[in-house]
């Protein structure tokens, strides 16, 4: 089987309200990477919860770097097997990081295989959920991101897995290019879209790293405070299945891209589940190009 949980909620007052999604994840690991996370950093705030996935009690720690160098760490013990600790940074200041709050990286280490999720979320009620990551790669793709697409504005931060440098670059599939340097003390960079992209509109992106490997993250949002998160991917293949799509679902509607990771031009067929015949067909998807 696979898996995704929906979360919805909204504040006490009623007048906010928050969403977000990610994926189940058929085994744990230690330690674990998280390419971002976020404290009182522009009023966002990270909710990393943490899975002891083994056969006895967890000793986890998870150890925060800042894009600025500054560092700190959380841990809990004894986290029963089953059983998930939640590290709030809305209500939890670890020491070390700046007061008025930063962005960066973790590593989660547990004595325990765990899976990890945060949770990033703001006042207004924008939220952003994405699994962390057991492994990286050399060479990562993003299908979708978006300057002033619709209102919507991509963010995308990078970080090395192990210890060394890894000199990044970004290739985007309508054009232009962007780089950052990765090391043991500033161990991740953000690149924000309208910052960077010369372009407007949406695109995919090849992540490709020299050194170290990498994880990824892109995240977007518009100023009506919808947003939303995924991972970066390592490899594709012949045939994906999407365990939900909707359309006019209780007011849901569904989008999805495809990004060709191959060398060669492909052919994309679609197909829906109860409907005769390919539900969308091309056969000119360029190398490391994407269609939504």
């Amino acid at each position: 089987v696979v898996a995704i949980a929906n979360l919805i909620g909204q504040n006490a007052a009623g007048s906010v309200y928050y969403n977000g999604s990610y994926s189940g994840v058929p085994a744990g690991s230690s330690p674990v990477y998280l390419p971002s996370f976020v404290y009182k950093y522009y009023g966002w705030n990270s909710l990393i919860s943490v899975q002891n996935t083994g056969t006895g009690p967890a000793n986890v720690t998870v150890n925060f770097t800042c894009l600025n160098g500054a560092t700190a760490s959380l841990s809990k013990n004894n986290v029963a097997k089953g059983a998930a600790v939640h590290f709030d940074l809305e209500t939890t200041s670890p020491a070390g990081l700046p007061p008025g709050g930063c962005g960066g990286s973790a590593v989660i280490t547990s004595t325990q295989p765990v899976v990890v999720v945060d949770n990033q979320s703001a006042a207004s009620g924008l939220t952003q959920s994405f699994n962390t990551f057991d492994s990286g790669a050399n060479k990562v793709y993003v299908p979708a991101l978006y300057t002033k697409y619709y209102g919507w504005d991509s963010s995308l931060s990078i970080g090395k897995i192990g210890t060394g440098t890894s000199s990044v670059t970004v290739t985007y599939s309508d054009g232009g290019t962007s780089t950052c340097s990765l090391s043991d003390s500033t161990p991740s960079c953000l690149l924000y879209m309208p910052a960077v992209h010369p372009n407007t509109g949406a695109y995919a992106a090849t992540i490709e790293a020299t050194g170290q490997p990498v994880v990824a993250i892109a995240n977007a949002a518009n100023p009506s405070n919808q947003a939303q998160t995924y991972g970066g991917f390592s490899s594709g293949a012949g045939t994906v299945g999407l365990p939900t799509v909707m359309k006019q679902y209780y007011g849901w509607d569904t989008a999805f891209t495809c990004q060709n990771i191959g060398t060669v031009a492909t052919s994309l067929n679609i197909l829906y589940q109860g409907y005769a015949g390919n539900a969308y067909n091309t056969g000119t998807l360029q190398p490391g190009a994407s269609v939504q």
